[in-house]
């Protein structure tokens, strides 16, 4: 079983591929861009590029072609338009893609969905954990070992927080490999049930870890954290804040999912 800090930090070093957690953190940006933008693919990188540039650690970014999920096939018109659409092999009903037109990303259609299968991975959690007294999420420790790094290290941080019944069952779960998130906010979001999962499940495969918006406001949860270390509270409100947005948009702006260093 890989180190539990590996779990939570997932980095890899740009430079060797290996997990480093001196490294900038990866995050996946949706950018919004105006209407039309995907239909020019030779000016999109410079368009990306000049969006993401002044919130970004390193000044290189790669499309995420597994962001959005459509739950159609897209026909001849859409996949021109489309950003790296391609089916899922696993699951040949659905085409993922690194954006498009908000008006053709199935945005209300994943939160719907979402909503259908979260009863079904509640329940699956609570079977994991069952007997296990609440556990206080990831968030809570790493801010006391910030608070005081030379009397609270990291070390014992992990150690006491891996040391939680609940924590220790999803760890060594035998069908079930738990992410990052899902010992922060996710965590905080299975144990308020299904429609509070749901709804955190859609924001976080809608959303990412920050939007950028057509005037170039990086909306984000938590400044300079990692998506393990934010609360439930800082994702709900973020959430809200680019769905208002998103749904504010008219529906040719192009929506892109950029991965890329903090």
């Amino acid at each position: 079983m890989p180190e539990l800090i590996d779990t939570l930090y997932p980095r890899r070093c740009p430079s060797t591929g290996q997990t480093c957690r001196l490294c900038p953190d990866q995050v996946t940006l949706v950018v919004c861009l105006p209407a039309g933008t995907s239909h020019e693919r030779q000016d999109l990188p410079y368009a990306l590029a000049a969006a993401v540039h002044t919130h970004v650690a390193v000044p290189a970014g790669t499309l995420d072609g597994s962001h959005f999920p459509l739950w159609h096939h897209p026909d001849a018109v859409e996949s021109t338009i489309l950003l790296l659409p391609g089916v899922d092999p696993d699951l040949p009903d659905i085409v993922w893609c690194a954006g498009g037109p908000v008006g053709l990303l199935d945005l209300d259609t994943t939160a719907a969905y979402l909503r259908h299968v979260a009863d079904h991975d509640v329940d699956r959690w609570h079977t994991v954990v069952a007997g296990t007294p609440p556990a206080i999420p990831w968030w809570h420790f790493i801010d006391a070992h910030r608070a005081d790094q030379h009397r609270y290290t990291l070390a014992r941080a992990v150690a006491e927080f891996q040391a939680q019944p609940r924590i220790a069952a999803m760890r060594h779960a035998a069908d079930q490999a738990y992410g990052a998130d899902l010992y922060g906010p996710g965590l905080e979001a299975l144990s308020a049930g299904a429609g509070e999962y749901a709804d955190y499940q859609a924001g976080l495969l809608t959303f990412g870890d920050g939007l950028i918006s057509l005037d170039g406001e990086l909306l984000v949860p938590q400044p300079a954290t990692g998506l393990v270390e934010q609360t439930l509270p800082q994702r709900r409100i973020y959430h809200q804040r680019a769905r208002r947005y998103v749904q504010s948009l008219d529906p040719g702006v192009v929506l892109a999912a950029v991965r890329c260093f903090r």
